[in-house]
């Protein structure tokens, strides 16, 4: 008996078909946006690669950046308005100023993913902010400026490493809010 074979472009085809059909259903939503649970995990991925590397770097302990007040009991627009300052603000300030630093602790192609990932995020919610969707919100633009406050106070090298080492914070926040 022959077995009929699948061209191997063939096979390509109806692979990532059916990869990103099951990756449409696991969207996870952020008030009126959303974001692909992938790139979530490919977050989570990135920074478990350097995390070890940059949190040994970080001597200071009794400092936090990202301070669990800031959420709880947190309106959907807050946590939307503080998700894209906070990500907006990695963007220009973290990723930018620490990419030669990382290619020193050889951990570039983690944190370029990482940088990556949040651009990605973060266009999700810029389009959600140029439908009106992701308002303004006061408390969440207080509670970013003391953590941009708690931030510049840092020496400038401290203050690189510590926001990156508390990836996982944001990350953590980030999966509570979409579970929610």
């Amino acid at each position: 008996m022959q077995m009929a074979t699948i061209p191997p472009s063939l096979f390509l085809l109806i692979f990532l078909w059916s990869t990103e059909l099951g990756a449409e259903g696991q969207e996870v939503h952020f008030g009126s946006c959303w974001v692909q649970r992938a790139i979530l995990r490919d977050l989570w991925r990135a920074f478990q690669a350097m995390k070890n590397t940059v949190q040994a770097l970080d001597c200071d302990t009794d400092t936090r950046l990202l301070r669990q007040e800031f959420l709880r009991n947190a309106s959907w627009a807050e946590i939307c308005h503080l998700t894209n300052s906070l990500l907006d603000f990695y963007l220009k300030n973290i990723f930018k100023n620490y990419k030669t630093k990382a290619a020193k602790l050889g951990i570039l192609p983690p944190f370029m993913s990482l940088a990556n990932n949040f651009f990605a995020i973060l266009q999700k919610f810029k389009r959600c902010k140029e439908r009106g969707l992701l308002p303004s919100n006061e408390s969440a633009q207080r509670k970013f400026e003391l953590f941009q406050q708690e931030f510049t106070q840092l020496n400038p090298e401290v203050r690189l490493t510590k926001a990156l080492g508390e990836v996982d914070i944001l990350l953590t926040w980030m999966e509570k809010a979409f579970r929610s």
